[in-house]
Order: C-alpha cells, then sequence, then structure tokens
C-alpha cells in the first residue's frame, strides 16, 4: 500500500493506493498516517481510496477504526472516490452510516465547508 497526502486550504487529502489489509505493514502505514495529521492538529481529513484494488476485513475495521479517532479528536474523516465493492462491503457490514462519500474531489471539499 501506498499513503501519500496533501492539503487543500484546511482539508488534507490522503491518497490510498494497493491494498487495505493486515500484515505487510499496511495496516500501520494508513492508521499512523491519520494519527499523525490528527496529532498535528488537522480536523478535516478526506481519504482517497481510489487507488484502492482490495480491502479486507481487517482493513474494513480499520477503516471504522479511523472514523471514531477522528470523531473522538472532534475531525471529520471523509471517504472519496469509493469501489463500488468496497461501497457494498460497508453497506453489508452496515458500516456505511458512518461515513460521508463523495465521487468528486470537488465536491468533497465543498462539503467541509457546508454548514
Amino acid at each position: 500500500m501506498e499513503v501519500e497526502h496533501r492539503s487543500n486550504n484546511d482539508v488534507v487529502i490522503i491518497q490510498v493506493s494497493g491494498e487495505i489489509t493486515y500484515g505487510k505493514g499496511n495496516d500501520v502505514k494508513l492508521r499512523s498516517t491519520i494519527d499523525g495529521l490528527l496529532g498535528e492538529g488537522h480536523r478535516k481529513l478526506l481519504l482517497d481510496l481510489g487507488g484502492v484494488t482490495y480491502v479486507d476485513s481487517a482493513g474494513l475495521g480499520q477503516l471504522a477504526q479511523m472514523h471514531a479517532i477522528a470523531t473522538q479528536k472532534q475531525s471529520l474523516l471523509k471517504l472519496l472516490r469509493v469501489s463500488k465493492r468496497l461501497r457494498d462491503l460497508l453497506a453489508a457490514t452496515r458500516l456505511l452510516a458512518l461515513f460521508e462519500l463523495f465521487e468528486t474531489e470537488d465536491a468533497a471539499l465543498a462539503s467541509f465547508s457546508s454548514p
């Protein structure tokens, strides 16, 4: 898995590519990136999953855990470019209700400004 991030005003866009799975360091890389950004005081995070090829059950759990951590720190974590397969998995596991999902970066960025 590769994880990169960039800022657009006060929103940090975290681009993920590859697999979100347990093992191979994947479970640590994404979590440590999110933890680091929250620790630096960033409160608006957009997780771009357009490059994700596979998510296992541990990866789904990790997404839910990252959402919980962000919420505890009074932060927002939203998802961008979620594949149909991942959307279906989130729906089947009842995790879909946790997240705001967006198809385009512009729409996602605008949502952070909306009241």
